[in-house]
């Protein structure tokens, strides 16, 4: 007969940090060191409330967080465990290093006064390039891919499949509030590919871009001049605009530098300026599903009323860059340029991808998959409070700001401990911020732990 496995929580009732919070930590803390492993029986609620002198719904508290972030699992007859489908963080290389009495981190032994750092033994990719948990993993996803496999509408123009037009349609009436008709969407191979496609057809002279913004799409932008105009608190100010623009390019749910979003005012000034001299707006919808708090507001493209906005799209917040499939939205002047454009391109994405995106979407599966996000974003985000670091936190990104020297030492010092952080000044343009930052979208519940007992460890030692 199996065992409770024997914790080692400790709680410090003078902290300000909550104690269900503390034992949340701690026994995220026995996971990641190895002392848990998958499968490995808890003690139940009356048992460890019992050994650490607190209440029963203090203990039931903390499980039912780490049961929502997928750390346990729990059954009628089993009682509270490690979740087995866990994957630990261990390598067998860091496994041989412990024998040895070193660290193996990325092909490199680490010294020896390094023995008791967690993230050491890790390898883990902190700059959101890839997605967590992986789609590939969920059951909603396998099996629209399997149902794809039967897809018989191959009738794509390049615009894409009247399937999946419709199904796009339907989840952002559902997740975003917007009354998109099938007919004004097209596909495209991604965000980027949708702004080659806008600016191909729109032609502008130059583009008015955000300063301090977002680069992410402008490495779509070397065949065209840009001009960078200044953002306060509530976005562009169309009045600081240069006369001679006639297209912004504008992330109006996520600005610089803090995530805030462009006030209604705002919007409406643009609109109103887009109107008044012919120009047109491209709207940048990124990282709007990674809004954990609050509602989200309206896109410019829904307020639109004369055609005046091009909305881009893409479904790479939640499902990674691998599947590679955007939309345009567009209503106005421009519809049927993009439109005839897209098809002399030929289709962004074969059938079959468009068939089980198209599936995955009408099934509700990635709106689900956008609610556990949420969540799991949410308590990712209680727990770097918990850290008490002195970061800042911006839709699901942690940012330390530091003089560029210290960031440099600093990303230096987390590579060696098997860490990869962004470069704080490479992820915006015409801004002054220097430091790291962390993408929670890209950790497990582990990874972060580890993350942040490192950057404890760096920052305790100057």
């Amino acid at each position: 007969m199996a065992h409770d496995a024997d914790l080692t929580v400790r709680l410090d009732r003078s902290s300000r940090i909550g104690l269900p919070l503390q034992i949340v930590a701690g026994i995220r803390a026995e996971i990641v060191t190895g002392r848990l492993r998958p499968g490995d029986s808890l003690p139940s609620s009356r048992v460890l409330a019992a050994q650490l002198g607190v209440a029963r719904g203090t203990v039931q508290t903390a499980y039912e967080h780490l049961i929502a972030e997928g750390q346990l699992v729990t059954a009628a007859r089993s009682g509270t465990r490690v979740n087995p489908a866990l994957q630990t963080a261990r390598t067998g290389r860091a496994s041989a290093a412990r024998r040895s009495g070193s660290r193996a981190v990325t092909g490199r032994a680490m010294p020896s006064h390094h023995s008791t750092d967690i993230a050491a033994e890790v390898r883990i990719d902190a700059r959101g390039v890839s997605v967590r948990p992986d789609p590939r993993d969920e059951p909603d996803f396998r099996a629209a891919w399997r149902r794809g496999l039967d897809t018989r509408d191959v009738s794509d123009d390049g615009c894409g499949t009247q399937t999946v037009r419709q199904a796009i349609a339907g989840h952002l009436r559902l997740v975003r509030g917007m009354q998109v008709e099938p007919a004004d969407i097209v596909l495209t191979a991604g965000a980027r590919d949708g702004l080659r496609t806008v600016l191909n057809v729109l032609a502008p002279a130059a583009l008015g871009v955000e300063s301090p913004g977002f680069p992410g799409l402008r490495r779509a932008l070397a065949n065209t001049a840009t001009v960078d105009v200044p953002v306060d608190t509530d976005g562009i100010d169309p009045a600081a605009t240069p006369v001679q623009l006639r297209a912004l390019l504008l992330t109006p749910n996520h600005l610089h530098p803090h995530g805030d979003s462009m006030s209604a005012t705002r919007r409406v000034q643009l609109l109103r300026w887009a109107e008044s001299c012919g120009g047109h707006l491209i709207e940048d919808d990124y990282d709007t599903e990674a809004r954990y708090a609050g509602s989200l507001p309206p896109t410019l493209a829904d307020l639109d009323s004369s055609g005046r906005v091009l909305h881009l799209g893409s479904f790479a917040t939640l499902l990674g860059t691998r599947l590679g499939i955007g939309y345009i939205i567009a209503t106005g002047p421009l519809s049927a340029g993009i439109a005839a454009h897209r098809r002399m391109l030929g289709p962004a994405a074969s059938p079959l991808i468009q068939a089980a995106l198209a599936d995955y979407l009408d099934s509700g599966g990635l709106r689900r998959r956008m609610l556990r996000m949420r969540k799991r974003l949410a308590a990712a985000a209680e727990a770097v409070d918990a850290a008490g670091l002195p970061v800042t936190q911006v839709r699901g990104r942690v940012i330390l700001e530091r003089p560029a020297g210290d960031a440099r030492r600093l990303r230096r010092a987390l590579a060696e401990r098997g860490i990869l952080v962004d470069d704080l000044a490479g992820k915006w343009t015409g801004g002054q911020q220097t430091g790291i930052e962390i993408a929670l979208s890209s950790l497990t519940s582990p990874e972060l732990t580890a993350v942040l007992a490192a950057l404890r460890a760096e920052l305790s030692q100057g």
